[in-house]
């Protein structure tokens, strides 16, 4: 072989080993970029993953506090109804006190709700002699005033349907009875314990317009307007609370109107 022969053949193998060393190269970097890419993908689901991790950490931590709230807001509807059940008490008890009072003033002997005033000397309130039958007056008396003093029992001890079902019962029974007002009253009070601020618009309004001249008057309008404003019926229910201001200066009934319009000014209501 001449010595050209050996040089061409040399050059020819150089050149074969230069173009396959070319094509590893480029292998190797097709590869080496198919593995970053790889690994912007892995980094890419870790950083998806501790996103979603600290997101479920967040919404972990505003359970815990939604559910101190719950607890917060259970321990404060717990006290609100045994306040609300003292308060019962404490408005029956004047209310017996009030109208025993009356009784004796006018000495004309009335039923009260369960309790009814006994005169000396005299037998009890819708009790019958021995030896006598119960006139029909007697049996109504007694009739009325169970049938509030039951509704009413229903009512302090919270159950509030049947409360409700009883004033609409002595209401049937007895509209012009002395207790009608009153029945009217705590009957839209119920309802409004039961958030069914409708019906009980419809109570109270009844009172004043049924019974203007009652001691519950001042009380059902101002809750007229309470029950405007859990409607959200905002504007109907700041006329009807500056007419109870309006209307009964000076009184504490006025004073929870005002209050309630102080809120609905820091509300923008």
């Amino acid at each position: 072989m001449s010595r050209v022969s050996v040089v061409a053949a040399t050059a020819l193998l150089l050149w074969g080993t230069g173009a396959r060393a070319t094509a590893s190269n480029k292998e190797l970097e097709a590869r080496a970029d198919e593995m970053d890419a790889r690994l912007m993908a892995v980094e890419r689901a870790n950083q998806t993953l501790v996103e979603v991790q600290q997101q479920i950490e967040t919404a972990r931590e505003e359970m815990r506090k939604l559910r101190g709230q719950i607890e917060e807001a259970r321990h404060e509807l717990d006290s609100l109804r045994q306040q609300q059940r003292e308060l019962f008490s404490d408005l029956d008890r004047r209310l017996l006190m009030i109208e025993n009072n009356g009784i004796a003033a006018s000495g004309a002997p009335r039923p009260v709700a369960g309790v009814p005033p006994v005169q000396p000397g005299a037998p009890a309130a819708g009790a019958v002699p021995v030896g006598r039958a119960a006139s029909q007056e007697e049996v109504l008396a007694a009739d009325e005033s169970t049938v509030y003093g039951d509704a009413f029992a229903a009512l302090k001890a919270g159950r509030y349907p049947e409360a409700i079902s009883g004033f609409q019962l002595y209401l049937a029974k007895y509209p012009q009875g002395p207790r009608a007002d009153s029945s009217t009253y705590w009957l839209g009070e119920a309802q409004y314990i039961q958030r069914d601020y409708t019906a009980a618009i419809k109570s109270f309004s009844r009172v004043g317009t049924a019974y203007p001249n009652s001691r519950k008057a001042p009380d059902a309008l101002l809750k007229v307007g309470f029950c405007q404003y859990e409607l959200k019926a905002f504007r109907n229910a700041r006329a009807t609370l500056q007419k109870v201001a309006a209307t009964y200066p000076g009184t504490e009934t006025a004073r929870f109107a005002e209050e309630r319009l102080a809120k609905m000014d820091v509300e923008g209501r």
